[in-house]
């Protein structure tokens, strides 16, 4: 038995893409939704409610969940909301007034918001109508999702590999258990290891894992973050690029690269090991703020429908954010606070023009008040978690390692306005100086080029560009007591908050570029007319014209494309990307699995029945078994609250040929395996370790039935009953 190579797993990439886009973009279609981008962006979003709901739905039924129950749940949603937009435009025939296309109200008029430039009609060289209007989006999304494709596959030459460290275990086997008993409610995750968390990300690694039985979990897991990274990730930055920018040949072209390189791309999660399910939000976000942005912009004053559609929309991509991780949802609040205080003050002033000073005023008050209860709310949440307890102080919170700060301040804000990630080892990668560049030409073009809509847009990108700066700069700069309550909503953890980095750093690169991209055509243009004096050489003046005014749009694409293709960054990252999934070495204890352990753990269900569980410190890396092979470890995760039976067995296995209670437990519990794979991968002496320091190998009490490596499967044979199942 050998490990898989990216070949053999192509069935079940093409399942999870099936799975994860042809129902949503369905659903999407039956909504009246026509625009291929919008169905593309929006499936994702809408396969994973479904997913997500379903799990909790299925697992309140008592049924199983998996390809049968998700797809019927598909084909109702589907259904119903067919049903429900023939009956929209049934009641919308029989009105008494038909609907005016195309009309805008006073309000509109007299709102100063109201000619959005995503609307706009730009210069016919800007903007390419049909087809090949499609082209430049096409091409960035095809670049962008080669590139996160190759370097993966480049990094990590087998799907089978897996990230090794603590918290991959759980991730692993909650797929595992997804597989092996149906049960994929968020409310019950991995009990008793942890009841409550998302985990609509694992349930499509599931599905496709369940598509082919002989494939590994943690292969399944890979296959589901490419096609998050690869197409989910780009397609969204495109979409949030298109809200913020119109349609525009160059933004739709770098976007999808940017997305793919941008401070480290969509590898940095990855490279942390055990982000999946909060990558996975992440890469749904920009599809949310670009929603907002949509709706704060423009759809608010469009009339009913529109308000209610965008408010339907964010409701349901809302809804999928968080059955993948919620707190990803903090980070949107955050980002879209000046878009929403801009459309506050918008919305304030139409009041007062058609309702009075009044109905202005008590409506401010109103929100305010709501704002005050809110973080009132919040407040005391916050007070409860960490305030509580007199004897434990703010200061004693949020101190793992993920929360430790890695700089000074000054440092941390270099760090955030380059773009400069750090890696697993929390070693700072390389800058990429021509991000930086193109950020800060962009700026130039928004602050001092761009004037009205595309002005105010771009600052209140700038603006919520700063505001992630702050939290990021709060988990990296320091461990004041301040700091803890700004970040607590992000474990203090500067990989998350930085994770939204390229998200807006996006949107200001090419809505300052174009700004500037058009200045420069206007004053082509306008150059150019002033000097044709005489008919002759006309025509080849207007291609010498015409090549002048692409020249910095051809240099823009040819610098992203240098980016994409050389960035040092990203070939940094990369490099600590397969050293978080390498093996261990024959003989070594760190990281958790060799190749040869790994190859036992997939053969092990060769011996050992599926309803039978296998003793084994799982500190050890043998806590994968469950992933890799599809057998139940009797210690499931590396720390948790153990039972009487766990935690006596874990310090007195090795006395089994002298200790009753031991054969007792065995007995107990139905176990006849023990499965050998070396030491500790962290400190033996570890406070967390220490209860497994009774596990080891006896050999007059039990039988080698296979080895590999440094790993060893026996059979238990010192207890009478146990040995004679």
């Amino acid at each position: 038995m050998q490990l898989d190579s990216w070949i053999d797993v192509l069935p079940m990439l093409a399942a999870i893409a099936a799975v994860l886009y042809v129902p949503g973009a369905l659903i999407v279609a039956a909504t009246g939704q026509h625009r291929p981008l919008h169905i593309i962006a929006l499936a994702v979003p809408v396969s994973m409610s479904i997913a997500g709901v379903g799990g909790v739905l299925a697992s309140a039924m008592d049924v199983r969940w998996g390809w049968g129950f998700h797809l019927a749940a598909t084909l109702l949603v589907f259904a119903v909301v067919t049903a429900a937009r023939a009956l929209w435009r049934y009641v919308r025939r029989n009105e008494s007034r038909p609907p005016v296309v195309g009309r805008r109200t006073a309000a509109n008029s007299a709102n100063p918001v109201t000619t959005n430039h995503t609307n706009r009609k730009f210069l016919p060289s800007a903007v390419t109508r049909g087809w090949r209007g499609w082209l430049p989006a096409a091409a960035g999304i095809i670049i962008a999702a080669a590139m996160v494709t190759a370097r993966l596959i480049q990094a990590v030459p087998s799907p089978d590999q897996i990230t090794q460290n603590y918290d991959t275990v759980f991730h692993d086997n909650v797929v595992a258990r997804i597989v092996q008993t149906g049960e994929a409610s968020s409310l019950h995750a991995l009990p008793p290891i942890r009841e409550v968390y998302p985990i609509a990300f694992q349930q499509f690694a599931a599905l496709g894992a369940m598509i082919m039985p002989d494939t590994t979990v943690p292969a399944a897991m890979t296959c589901t973050w490419l096609i998050f990274g690869a197409v989910v990730w780009p397609v969204s930055i495109l979409f949030l690029v298109r809200a913020v920018c119109g349609r525009r040949t160059l933004s739709d072209f770098i976007a999808p690269i940017l997305a793919a390189v941008c401070a480290g791309g969509p590898f940095l999660l990855l490279d942390w090991g055990t982000l999946y399910s909060m990558f996975a939000g992440q890469a749904m976000m920009p599809v949310l703020f670009a929603l907002a942005w949509t709706w704060c912009r423009r759809d608010w004053h469009d009339g009913p429908a529109a308000v209610v559609g965008g408010l339907a929309w964010m409701t349901v991509v809302g809804l999928a954010i968080s059955v993948a991780h919620f707190r990803v949802i903090m980070t949107f609040l955050l980002i879209a606070i000046p878009l929403m205080l801009a459309w506050l003050v918008d919305a304030a002033k139409t009041l007062k023009v058609h309702k009075g000073v009044r109905a202005m005023t008590a409506a401010i008050v109103a929100f305010v008040c709501m704002v005050a209860v809110v973080f009132g709310v919040g407040c005391m949440v916050f007070a409860r978690m960490y305030l509580q307890d007199p004897s434990r102080p703010i200061s004693d919170h949020l101190n793992g390692g993920p929360a430790q700060p890695t700089e000074d301040i000054p440092s941390a804000i270099g760090r955030f306005l380059t773009g400069t990630p750090i890696n697993t080892l929390n070693n700072r990668l390389a800058t990429d100086w021509l991000v930086v560049i193109l950020l800060l030409a962009a700026a130039v073009g928004i602050i001092a080029v761009a004037h009205g809509v595309i002005r105010r847009d771009g600052l209140l990108l700038i603006a919520s560009f700063l505001l992630l700066g702050f939290v990021f700069v709060s988990c990296a700069g320091t461990h004041a007591d301040w700091a803890k309550v700004v970040t607590a909503l992000w474990y203090k953890d500067q990989r998350r908050p930085f994770a939204a980095w390229p998200m807006l750093a996006t949107p200001i690169i090419c809505l300052g570029l174009n700004a500037l991209c058009d200045a420069w055509q206007a004053w082509s243009s306008k150059r150019t007319s002033a000097n044709q004096t005489r008919k002759a050489g006309t025509a080849m003046k207007a291609s010498a014209t015409a090549v002048v005014m692409c020249a910095p749009r051809c240099l823009a694409a040819l610098l992203v494309l240098l980016i994409g293709i050389a960035s040092p960054q990203i070939r940094g990252m990369m490099a600590s990307v397969s050293n978080s999934y390498r093996f261990a070495n024959s003989g070594q204890t760190y990281p958790m699995v060799s190749r040869d352990e790994y190859l036992l753990l997939k053969r092990i269900g060769n011996y050992v029945p599926q309803n039978e569980m296998v003793v084994s410190d799982p500190w050890n890396g043998s806590a994968f078994m469950l992933a890799i092979g599809g057998r139940t470890p009797f210690y499931a995760h590396l720390s948790m609250a153990w039972d009487y039976d766990h935690s006596y067995l874990a310090s007195n296995f090795r006395n089994i040929d002298t200790d009753p209670e031991v054969c007792a437990i065995l007995q107990r519990n139905n176990l006849h395996w023990y499965l050998d794979m070396g030491g500790s991968y962290s400190d033996p002496y570890d406070p967390q370790h220490t209860m497994f320091l009774g596990i080891e190998p006896v050999p007059d009490a039990m039988e080698a039935i296979d080895s590999q490596g440094d790993a060893t499967l026996y059979r238990i044979t010192a207890c009478p009953a146990t040995a004679g199942e």
